[in-house]
């Protein structure tokens, strides 16, 4: 816009350089108005049609008062392929240069056929420009809808994380829950049970017992809410822990209960540790609760590649296709986590043979 106030302000004094002074300064307004909102905008509307035919207007009178005005079309051009579908734009293009076509001509400085030249000229470079920069806004529009759609889909996922962290941690705490507190507070129920029914100096056994319990239920609780190792294997190798194991389920329950190692104990990584103890605890809380077992034996054996855990017991046994406890399920789900294998031997009045597989 500058610089055609300046080429009109150079072209000679007298009422055709005012008259397009006033128009160009007019064209401006209307841009600052109406045509920045137009821009915008998607095309067509009400808007950019009024915009481009007022603005058209003003500048073929423009030009008809002062030629140089014609130096404004190389800004309003581009608006027009922008704004006006490309057969419209076009159209629009010419007639933003029949005045200095019909000008050059009346004047004599082109004759009538190199005129004729100079507009088929302005048509195909004009139809090629109008598609050239249509071209270009419909790939930037195209790329702001990828975008978006990426951000959308980024969000979707972000989202799909999120609920599946919450998902996971809440599994995670369940059997962790399971594993620890239910079957401490099993063990607490069954131990006053027993002291009720008990002499007064074996239920002060019973009572003994069960506050102890009570005691590791409350160190596990903390350690569970501090994100801590079990408080079983803090201090003390895994053969031991599931020693302890044992001998509880014997002291508690007058089972006959066996312990037994095989092989060399040997360092595991913490989180297989955990899966191996996690599995005796609620092999051994189902023997206490539902085998009405006799006997019960634990084994662990360190094998060069594996280490096994094996619980027996003489118990009523089971089905293990009809099993469908949250029990069995989590230890096949933490069994899962660092490449285990679960397997199960039973039959009902024959007891049961449970055996953990876990890569060390």
């Amino acid at each position: 816009m500058a610089g055609s106030l300046a080429a009109v302000w150079y072209s000679g004094a007298g009422a055709g350089r005012t008259v397009a002074l006033t128009l160009l300064v007019v064209l401006a307004g209307w841009y600052g108005l109406v045509g920045r909102r137009a821009v915008r905008s998607r095309p067509v509307s009400a808007r950019t049609a009024c915009y481009q035919l007022v603005a058209l207007a003003l500048l073929i009178t423009a030009q008809a008062a002062s030629l140089s005005s014609s130096f404004l079309l190389f800004a309003l051009i581009p608006q027009v392929f922008m704004l006006l579908p490309l057969r419209w734009a076009v159209l629009a293009t010419l007639a933003g240069n029949v005045v200095p076509v019909a000008t050059l001509t009346g004047e004599h400085t082109y004759p009538g056929l190199a005129a004729t030249g100079v507009a088929v000229v302005v048509l195909v470079f004009a139809g090629y420009f109008g598609w050239w920069i249509q071209r270009i806004i419909q790939q930037s529009r195209e790329r702001a809808d990828l975008l978006a759609q990426l951000a959308d889909a980024r969000a979707e996922l972000a989202a799909a994380e999120r609920e599946a962290g919450a998902l996971a941690e809440r599994q995670r705490l369940s059997a962790e829950i399971h594993d620890t507190l239910a079957q401490g507070f099993t063990s607490i129920l069954m131990l006053l049970q027993a002291a009720e029914a008990a002499p007064p100096e074996q239920a002060k056994v019973h009572l003994d017992r069960a506050a102890r319990a009570a005691r590791e239920n409350l160190a596990e609780a903390r350690a569970l809410v501090g994100a801590q190792p079990p408080t079983n294997l803090t201090g003390a190798s895994l053969p031991d822990a599931l020693r302890r194991l044992a001998s509880r389920l014997g002291e508690e329950t007058g089972i006959d209960a066996g312990w037994e190692l095989v092989g060399e104990p040997r360092p595991l990584p913490a989180g297989t540790e955990v899966v191996v103890l996690r599995c005796a605890q609620e092999s051994l809380t189902n023997v206490r609760r539902h085998a009405r077992a006799a006997t019960a034996s634990l084994r662990l054996r360190y094998l060069p590649d594996s280490v096994r855990l094996t619980v027996v017991d003489d118990g009523v046994g089971f089905e293990p296709a009809d099993a469908a406890g949250f029990g069995l399920h989590g230890m096949r789900e933490r069994l899962a986590q660092v490449g285990g294998r679960l397997s199960i031997s039973s039959t009902a009045g024959r007891g049961t043979r449970l055996t953990v597989d876990v890569p060390a």
